[in-house]
């Protein structure tokens, strides 16, 4: 007796429902065992189906079409650009039977064996795993043989940076001149890895990291041919994370679903892969630029304690603070933002200005190193909007050393500034018209050892009397100072400034004091009210005092 055994008789005893009585879950079975990635489903088929690469593809296309494709091609670029993608379809084109052609049909028995990667005549390597000089020895010994049955044998080396010294020197004769039938196409994310003896036997064309957008409009379309729901912002989201890579967006995209149950919005983006909110990031943002410290970490604080890892986190208020600049520089400038979006960011551009964003957003490139170095990245990514939050205070500063009046916090109208009183001889009388500055400037074409001993010194007129104050380290210039010639001098170039003065006093710190400046010079800047307004703000204390000698106006000298 003979019994007739197998797997499916197998299962059978085990379960007497097997196969399921109800076609449709046998059909979701099936569909299930027989599912690709999206990456891999929706690989691109015909060059008009890549997106973000125009000009490689144009290249190729009229190269094709004039029948001038190179031997040997170099592929650079960010990883799920499609330059795999590319080095398939163009051994397609070569080896259709309609080819070579820029439109391979598809169906022929080339077509379908090379997009299925059983073809005899497309040779596909991995540089990472067959990186040695054997591995190119055994490639050598196939080039010494035609084609099985296509026009061209197509060798394509992905990564292939990865191979050894030795590997790339074997590979240069056959590389230089190949047979007739031969074509190589080389991929690698590090061009620079790659001999300047191979690229110089190359093609090379640079596949340039995919635009968000053309990321976003792709996601959208497969989500619809696909059969699940994607918002516009999640897949805005979903693009950005991509960051450039296509692919990348297709793996997350198959991550999102699996989690959200082919419903997939926002709060899912939020939830897998830590990226905030559009809303939470403008309410963090403002909440910054506005100096509002306490309201900026509580929002800071939330994302955290959601889950949201810290460097996103700084990605994502970066790229705002980016966007944000944009839109004051050009408001019509183009962005990936729906309306309600872009109206929201060009009200905030339009409030805070070019000046007042590029100074911002340059603070917060300054913070990435302190985020890398850190150990807690959280605490980091605290500070440096902290440090965001302390922006109005320097803007009130700013705006009071550069002679405007910040909401009338020293005066009501038509009083003057702070430092317009200063500068008028309203505090401490020490700020004069005859500055160090212009008395070096008028000095240097006749006297010029006289104006090289003023550079050294601090220039302050009080009353009749010019104090030329020096440090303990100039005693030499101060005797040279106080001769009478160089006190003539310095006399008549004085009465050309301020005619009043009469006397020159030549003043040299003590030896305890350093090289700071007499007294006096401090006690009128800690009495200047714009000093004082800054002190309020910043909080601190005045450590050395000294004339500013970048002075934009002329004949004035602050402290």
């Amino acid at each position: 007796m003979t019994f007739h055994y197998s797997l499916s008789s197998a299962l059978c005893l085990r379960n007497e429902h097997w196969p399921p009585r109800d076609t449709r879950k046998q059909l979701r079975y099936h569909a299930r065992r027989s599912y690709h990635v999206l990456a891999r489903s929706w690989r691109p088929q015909l060059f008009t189906d890549l997106i973000g690469q125009d000009p490689v593809v144009q290249t190729l296309r009229n190269a094709l079409t004039a029948d001038t494709l190179g031997h040997a091609y170099l592929f650079a670029g960010l990883r799920g650009v499609g330059k795999t993608t590319v080095a398939r379809l163009i051994a397609r084109a070569v080896n259709c039977e309609k080819g070579p052609t820029p439109e391979p049909c598809g169906v022929c028995p080339s077509c379908t064996e090379i997009a299925a990667g059983s073809s005899l005549d497309v040779v596909e390597l991995d540089g990472a795993s067959n990186r040695g000089i054997d591995d190119v020895r055994e490639l050598r010994e196939l080039l010494r043989y035609r084609p099985t049955r296509d026009r061209f044998r197509v060798i394509i080396i992905d990564e292939v940076h990865m191979l050894t010294r030795e590997a790339f020197n074997a590979l240069l004769k056959s590389l230089e001149e190949p047979p007739s039938y031969i074509m190589f196409i080389f991929a690698t994310t590090e061009r620079h890895r790659v001999p300047a003896t191979i690229l110089s036997r190359c093609q090379g064309l640079d596949f340039r990291p995919v635009p968000a957008g053309l990321i976003t409009e792709r996601l959208l379309l497969i989500a619809k041919n696909e059969g699940f729901s994607l918002t516009r912002g999640a897949a805005m989201l979903i693009a950005r994370s991509a960051a450039g890579s296509v692919r990348d967006g297709l793996s997350l995209l198959d991550q999102l679903r699996a989690f959200a149950d082919d419903n997939i919005d926002e709060e899912a983006v939020g939830s897998v892969l830590g990226v905030p909110r559009f809303e939470q990031v403008v309410e963090l943002v403002a909440a910054l630029v506005e100096g509002q410290a306490a309201q900026g970490l509580r929002v800071l604080r939330e994302q955290l304690g959601s889950g949201h890892d810290a460097t996103v986190l700084y990605q994502e208020i970066g790229r705002f603070l980016t966007v944000v600049l944009h839109a004051a520089v050009d408001a019509n400038l183009e962005s990936d933002l729906d309306e309600t979006q872009t109206s929201v960011v060009r009200e905030l551009g339009s409030t805070l200005g070019v000046t007042a964003l590029t100074r911002m957003l340059g603070l917060w490139v300054e913070q990435e190193g302190l985020l890398r170095s850190a150990s807690n990245r959280e605490l980091a990514l605290e500070v440096s909007c902290l440090r965001l939050a302390r922006w109005p205070a320097v803007q009130l500063v700013e705006a009071i050393l550069d002679d405007q009046d910040p909401g009338n916090e020293a005066g009501g109208p038509g009083e003057h500034s702070p430092r317009q009183q200063s500068s008028s001889g309203g505090v401490g009388g020490s700020r004069t018209k005859a500055t160090d500055e212009e008395l070096t400037a008028l000095l240097w074409p006749s006297n010029p050892r006289l104006a090289g001993a003023l550079e050294s010194a601090v220039v302050v007129a009080q009353g009749d009397t010019l104090s030329v104050q020096l440090p303990a380290s100039a005693a030499g210039l101060a005797q040279f100072l106080s001769r009478d010639d160089s006190q003539k001098t310095l006399r008549e170039a004085c009465r050309e400034l301020r005619p009043e003065v009469q006397h020159i006093a030549v003043e040299v710190a003590g030896a305890e004091s350093g090289s700071e400046v007499q007294p006096s010079l401090k006690v009128a800047a800690l009495e200047d009210s714009g000093v004082q307004l800054a002190q309020r703000i910043l909080g601190g204390d005045v450590v050395h005092v000294k004339p500013d000698r970048g002075s934009s106006k002329p004949g004035e000298t602050t402290q």
